[in-house]
């Protein structure tokens, strides 16, 4: 991260800003994981006011496989910059550069203002716990070892399949290293 050589009035902005910014409204879905998030423009939506009302300012631009992130308080001149490197998949695809660059812009902005998105789930709210896919454990898995010697070592094949999903073909591998 570079900054100023004095950042003073502008971390008192910045603690003003986190004083008055409330949660970003995930209101896009991706398709692909049909998830919820926040959009850059959610997020520009509730940040730009309050920048505003605080004396900042941002510009975002890329520059060659770098997102740059300046924060600057208008008045005294002051500023905060970081960088972030740009996942391009094709980088002769324009739209694959623009996706990566507003993928990149969203994420600098909410970290670097510690913006909140709020649960659109309402999961945490309701009690229901969330569970998660298990991952699957193969004899190329980093852990497999480990799970041999579990049981090798008299621990139970239930242990494994409390945190892995692992097929009855595996289960009788792990089980006859016994």
């Amino acid at each position: 991260m570079k900054t100023s050589e004095k950042i003073t009035t502008l971390t008192k902005a910045l603690f003003e800003f986190q004083g008055k910014v409330t949660s970003v409204k995930k209101s896009a879905t991706n398709p692909h994981f049909k998830k919820n998030y926040a959009d850059l423009s959610a997020i520009l939506e509730v940040i730009n006011p309050i920048m505003q009302q605080c004396g900042l300012f941002v510009t975002q631009h890329p520059h060659e496989d770098v997102l740059i992130t300046t924060i600057y308080h208008a008045e005294s001149g002051e500023y905060m910059q970081s960088e972030q490197v740009l996942r391009i998949k094709d980088a002769s695809n324009p739209q694959a550069q623009g996706s990566a660059i507003t993928y990149a812009r969203r994420y600098a902005l909410a970290s670097i203002f510690c913006l909140n998105q709020e649960d659109d789930d309402a999961n945490s709210a309701t009690g229901i716990k969330v569970t998660t896919a298990k991952e699957s454990l193969h004899p190329k898995h980093p852990m497999w070892d480990k799970a041999v010697a579990h049981v090798t070592n008299g621990g139970s094949i239930k242990d494994i399949e409390a945190k892995y999903v692992i097929s009855e073909e595996y289960k009788v591998m792990i089980e006859s290293a016994k």
